[in-house]
């Protein structure tokens, strides 16, 4: 047995060699910079091809050809991408994603232009390579020798490097804190740099080792060395070792897999589609601090500029009557602004998933791809008409896309973007050659057009058709609660999960209505041009990139960014020539990442939005609603407050809280002081639900709620706000205080979180305006969130934590930022609410004076341990709490320092 698997066991060796530097290499760079480079392949592709244009065609001895392609274009691609990703370290994990797709457009681009699509076939050139020696009755290459000994060393060196050097060291401390490397006398951008070329070089290594086994095509070589990202995930993305283990052992893997596929032809696609099983698997099975990036400050998300309501209608309407027109100026290129319609809808599908809630899918032509084929089943094996089969087609995608919601539950931002890209390419490789799907005849499937529409002419009214009432319906949805909700999920997902929403319920929703619009999209597409074949560009993960590089240079916001994609689509008819695709694909890449470095599309010169407020009005929401000064919200007759019991909570080892009791009673405001780093903020997530206890328990009224989540206990009547503000920026205060109350009427209510009753309307209106007015931000209703103050944005949480019904509210540093004027007016508030709801209130405060002035009790915590509890008198007077704050309470200065923070009279 061992003996017929040895042969693609020494194959898979040498290939496993090779995915092991560029895996290497990746992990590298991710280490040193917290940027995941998408685009590691492009750069092999491009080492490889300037090796292939050099030995090949201008017959460099393939030593020079090397040391150029490697050894000076590399180096280079890496100072620009270390150049690159210091203007991203602050940017939102989609704009990191878009910036290194947008290399990838530029390598591809380029490539294809200067060597045509076609596969180019590299000669052998390691010495000796086509020669070989037998081993155990095997023939052995002495280029499959050379490639491991390279890699060997290589990885070898690298590890050593890594671990020993100082520089080394650098390069794993300076993802965490650039600024603590550079107070130790090293340039954190020099340590950033040094490590880009090393993994751009070990990239370009890889690139030209492989292009004589698998030969040069731009997409296909860069998602070739994609495979490298199921090694980086078998070593967690942090080691090594064992990310060359990992890339070994699927190199093996796949190889010894192709003997099965000789046999068993049903398996076929199964090799090329192992590494990316790996990787989802290793994203699903890894804990998830191994997932968490170290935390970094990020940029808000720009908001593009909403237009008056008058100017947006008037210019809905005369943009469809331009799109009605079409066919009768566009002539023989009508065929592009029908498949440009297609695309419109398809980035509309996008758009809600990226744009709107803030999950980045990799693989949305797959869904297009599942609901064509479904589509075109339907309608041949069924009979259905067309119009059925259309809407039937695009449900099959809706369980596909709910599989596929399942790793959104516990991943987010970059590893959510990479489980979808290895689902993407998965299916490409393994499903869509089979005869239920695409079949492998290279006739595809036939897609056709509605009975009595079947000319260009008649079915581009029936896309345009299909194009308007989605826009109409995704301008809906973002009016709606699921607008919000999904705005409040993408950039303050902490805050609605606690104040209500099974954001898991909501992610699962959104990829269900995002894959069913993609569905819709991909059948159009599909009847436009007659047939669904495998291969077709538009089905495949490459143009999933294409799709999300296009969305993020898209400006302005729903639905008017899909209609500048369509302009976009219909070029090339009016380009002459045959590389005009590839052109638009690099100033695609390019623009991509100008757009990501910037985190966004510019914003509406101030002056234009000026003028077009001054004569049509401003974007405000709806008027205001009659002011009632009386609170909506009653208090449960059973509402007793919250307890914590014996909280221990601990960190691998460490213990920061431990056997921490205490209660806040409802009517009054308790206090939880103590210095920095007492514990404070996690006993908070714990009681809110944030952090398991590792013993201890959690009641809330009377109940145990240590087993329910964050939601659950929202819904219960638990709120809070955070020490870090978690607001949405892009949404008005109104919409930001609405969250409070929407999040539990959403709930885990799939009707709730679609569609709001017009007496759930009326009570989230009441409700808000009543908690703006309780916090004196009234006048500030129409205000984007991200334009204010600190002091204003600290008030917006509070006034989104009281218009819910909570009657026990955790504040987390609430007046932080406030001037003192506004900190007494803040407890004067705090006070008011306890008397008119009867709630309870659980401050955590640095300001002294005033948890002395309104808290009925105080615990104070240190070291994790709860040191003392009391009135606010027996606080000021401890000396417990004196040496706690102070360290000692025996000279003057130390007694004049206390006085100064209020713990004294």
């Amino acid at each position: 047995m061992l003996n017929e698997l040895l042969p693609f066991i020494v194959a898979g060796i040498a290939t496993g060699a090779v995915l092991g530097i560029a895996g290497t290499g990746l992990v590298l760079t991710y280490k040193t910079s917290g940027i995941f480079n998408i685009g590691h392949g492009a750069v092999a592709a491009a080492s490889a091809y300037l090796f292939y244009y050099l030995n090949v065609e201008r017959e460099w001895s393939w030593g020079w050809a090397v040391l150029v392609a490697v050894g000076v274009l590399c180096p280079l691609l890496g100072l620009l991408m270390a150049a690159i990703s210091a203007r991203l370290a602050e940017q939102r994990a989609a704009m990191k994603i878009v910036a290194t797709i947008g290399l990838v457009l530029i390598v591809q681009g380029l490539a294809t232009i200067k060597f045509g699509y076609n596969t180019l076939r590299v000669p052998q050139f390691l010495p000796k390579g086509t020669e070989f020696f037998e081993v155990g009755g095997v023939n052995v290459t002495y280029a499959q020798v050379t490639v491991t000994a390279i890699s060997l060393v290589a990885v070898g060196a690298l590890y050593l490097f890594f671990r020993l050097s100082r520089t080394g060291l650098a390069m794993r401390a300076v993802v965490n804190d650039p600024e603590l490397v550079g107070l130790h006398g090293t340039n954190p951008q020099r340590v950033q740099r040094l490590a880009w070329i090393i993994g751009a070089t070990f990239a370009g290594v890889s690139g030209v080792m492989i292009a004589p086994t698998s030969g040069l095509e731009s997409v296909a070589l860069t998602f070739l060395v994609v495979q490298a990202f199921g090694a980086a995930a078998v070593g967690a993305f942090s080691s090594i070792p064992l990310t060359y283990v990992g890339a070994l052992v699927i190199g093996i893997t796949a190889s010894v897999s192709t003997k099965y596929v000789l046999e068993v032809p049903e398996m076929a696609g199964l090799p090329s589609s192992l590494p990316f099983i790996f990787l989802i698997v290793a994203l699903l099975v890894l804990p998830r601090r191994k997932l968490d990036a170290p935390a970094r400050a990020e940029r808000p998300p720009t908001s593009p500029w909403h237009g008056p309501a008058r100017l947006r209608l008037g210019v809905g309407v005369v943009v469809v009557v331009l799109l009605g027109l079409v066919p009768m100026m566009a002539g023989n290129n009508l065929s592009y602004f029908t498949v440009g319609l297609t695309q419109a809808i398809m980035l509309l599908s996008l758009g809600l998933l990226i744009r709107t809630a803030g999950l980045v899918s990799l693989c949305h032509a797959a869904f297009a791809a599942v609901g064509a084929v479904a589509f075109a089943q339907f309608v041949s094996e069924w009979s259905l008409p067309w119009l059925p089969a259309v809407l039937l087609g695009a449900l099959v995608v809706v369980p596909v896309a709910a599989l596929l919601a399942l790793p959104a539950i516990r991943l987010s931002g970059l590893f959510l973007a990479l489980t979808t890209l290895g689902f993407g390419l998965m299916l490409e490789q393994l499903v869509y050659p089979r005869s239920y799907f695409f079949t492998q005849d290279g006739l595809g499937r036939a897609m056709p057009r509605p009975s009595g529409f079947e000319s260009d002419e008649s079915y581009y009214y029936v896309v345009l058709a299909f194009f308007v009432v989605i826009s109409v319906a995704m301008v809906v949805i973002h009016r709606s609660r699921m607008g919000r909700i999904l705005q409040g999920l993408s950039e303050s997902p902490l805050a609605v999960r606690t104040l209500g929403l099974n954001v898991n319920l909501t992610r699962l929703i959104v990829f269900c209505v995002a894959g069913y619009v993609a569905g819709v999209s991909g059948i159009l597409y599909g009847s436009s041009v007659n047939f669904a074949v495998l291969g077709d560009s538009s089905y495949t993960a490459y143009y999933s990139l294409v799709l999300v590089a296009t969305l993020a240079l898209m400006p302005f916001r729903e639905p008017w960014y899909a209609v500048v994609a369509l302009v976009a689509a219909a070029l090339p008819a009016y380009l002459h020539s045959d590389n005009t695709a590839s052109w638009l694909n690099v100033l695609f890449g390019f623009f991509a990442i100008v757009t990501a470095v910037q985190g966004g599309t510019p914003q509406m010169p101030a002056r234009i939005r000026g003028f077009i407020e001054a004569r049509f009005g401003t974007a405000e929401d709806a008027a205001a609603p009659a002011r009632s000064g009386e609170d909506p919200w009653t208090l449960p007759a059973h509402a007793s407050g919250l307890e914590v019991r014996d909280l221990t909570i601990k960190y691998g080892g460490r213990t920061a809280v431990e056997s921490v009791s205490f209660t806040a009673p409802v009517g009054q405001i308790t206090g939880l002081i103590g210095p920095n780093g007492a514990g404070k903020t996690t006993t908070f997530n714990a009681a809110s639900g944030l952090l398991t206890p590792s013993t201890g328990s959690v009641w809330l009224h009377g109940q145990d709620v240590t087993r329910l989540d964050a939601a659950a206990r929202g819904r219960r009547g638990l709120g809070r706000t955070f020490q870090l503000m978690q607001l949405a920026d892009s949404l008005t205060v109104s919409q930001n205080v609405a969250l409070g109350v929407e999040s539990g009427m959403a709930g885990s209510n799939v009707r709730g979180q679609l569609l709001a009753t017009r007496a759930e309307r009326n009570a989230t209106r009441e409700a808000s305006e009543h908690a703006m007015e309780l916090c004196g931000i009234a006048d500030l209703r129409h205000h984007r969130a991200g334009a204010l103050s600190t002091g204003q944005r600290r008030l917006v949480e509070l006034a989104r934590c009281l218009s819910g019904p909570f009657d026990v509210l955790l504040l987390d540093e609430p007046s932080s930022g406030l001037d003192p004027h506004e900190t007494e007016r803040f407890g004067q508030t705090l006070l008011d609410v306890v008397a008119d709801r009867g709630c309870g209130i659980l401050l955590v405060e640095h300001d002294m004076a005033l948890v002395l002035r309104i808290c009925t009790e105080i615990h104070v915590l240190d070291f994790g341990r709860l040191l003392f509890s009391g009135s606010p008198s027996e606080v000021r007077t401890s000396p417990v709490v004196q040496a706690a704050y102070l360290g000692s309470f025996e000279d003057e200065a130390a007694a004049e320092a206390i006085t100064e923070k209020g713990l004294v009279p």
